[in-house]
């Protein structure tokens, strides 16, 4: 339910959101910065928050979670200048740690080996299948709201609060706690990482993959729609079509890819998806201005992309059941670490050097290091470790 909610209301304004820090006032450059801060804010908490998520009460974290999400969203709803929004990611960041690692470690615990990967395709039909309108919806009001503007995207983030309370009270009262003693763990607190590290093979190598991965698309991150509403003409009717052509995409191959995953490897599937990643953003750079078919095909290939669970799936089998959460904080401490510099690199490509480099670097390095060293990573499907 909270899967379904939730995701409803982030696509709703999902797209817009850099958008909506331009028209406060932002540069490309304060953009990436922004964005850089909230990575920095993720870091920070992404080690406590995963040993908490095995050492503690789930409900309390994903409470407090929840409670802080909703704080993120009033800050992007009565901002009054691009600082206010400094706030808003850093809480927004803190949401990321604390609630949606929870809810997925609690989700592929409850899904045994040989099926995860088509659970959480199953999983993400279903939240998609709720999500295929949003975008647009969302394009529609800004639109009769009066365009992409700061009035035309802001009545939004008022409807996302109010779903969000909503949502996020339901929850709290129907989820099960569970808690274990924390004063048993404190003094090894180091060891376990320790510990943790030699439980499986590779996953130093994949915490070197997912850091520089980390590195170059998150130079990306800030800039898909800025760049499609600033050099292709696209308005938010547009950009709202191209948000459910991604959905419809996903949500009709998120089982397909998922049986794929759990019959011929999560590696394999990474592969076959990732040229359809690569061919996206090349046709948003070659796309012409007033060319929105070719926008929304460029955004129904992403969709293929978002349709696997297998990247996910392979992060969190590399650590036994009782070190994921751990696990996933530590991996994520150096993702959000060194996104913080890429962030500010790219905004500054983006607005003094040449805005397609932050499209055309990422897919050299992914295609060139990242894939490769994938390939050396030992196949999690039918580990007996991740059963």
């Amino acid at each position: 339910m909270r899967g379904v909610v939730a995701t409803f209301l982030s696509r709703l304004v999902m797209d817009f959101n850099n958008l909506y820090i331009i028209a406060l006032g932002a540069s490309p450059f304060q953009l990436s910065t922004v964005q850089a801060l909230g990575s920095a804010a993720d870091a920070l908490v992404s080690v406590p928050a995963g040993w908490l998520s095995d050492t503690y009460s789930l409900k309390k974290i994903m409470i407090f979670g929840m409670l802080v999400q909703a704080l993120s969203v009033a800050f992007y709803a009565f901002a009054q200048s691009w600082e206010w929004i400094i706030v808003a990611m850093i809480l927004a960041s803190l949401t990321m740690a604390l609630v949606f690692r929870v809810q997925m470690i609690l989700v592929v615990n409850s899904l045994p080996s040989g099926s995860r990967a088509t659970g959480l395709g199953m999983r993400t039909t279903i939240i998609e299948a709720f999500s295929i309108l949003a975008p647009t919806i969302g394009g529609v009001l800004i639109y009769y709201f009066g365009g992409i503007s700061v009035e035309g995207i802001r009545p939004l983030y008022y409807i996302q609060l109010i779903g969000i309370t909503v949502i996020s009270i339901y929850v709290s009262l129907q989820l099960e706690d569970k808690r274990t003693s924390v004063a048993t763990h404190i003094r090894s607190f180091l060891g376990q990482y320790n510990d943790m590290l030699r439980t499986g093979v590779g996953m130093k190598r994949f915490v070197l993959l997912q850091t520089l991965g980390s590195i170059t698309w998150g130079m990306l991150m800030p800039f898909p729609m800025v760049y499609v509403a600033e050099f292709k003409g696209a308005d938010s009717l547009t950009i709202g079509y191209m948000g459910t052509c991604m959905v419809l995409v996903s949500m009709f191959l998120a089982v397909p890819m998922g049986s794929l995953s759990d019959r011929k490897g999560r590696k394999l599937t990474v592969f076959v998806t990732r040229p359809f990643m690569y061919g996206c953003y090349l046709l948003l750079i070659l796309a012409p201005e007033g060319a929105p078919l070719l926008l929304l095909i460029a955004w129904s290939m992403r969709g293929v992309m978002m349709a696997s669970n297998a990247w996910t799936t392979i992060t969190i089998e590399m650590a036994p059941p009782e070190y994921r959460g751990r696990w996933i904080g530590f991996t994520a401490f150096f993702q959000n670490l060194m996104r913080v510099p890429a962030m500010i690199l790219g905004g500054y490509l983006y607005e003094s050097v040449d805005p397609t480099l932050v499209f055309i670097i990422p897919i050299l390095v992914d295609a060139i290091l990242r894939m490769p060293i994938l390939a050396t990573i030992p196949e999690t499907l039918k580990n007996k470790a991740t059963e």
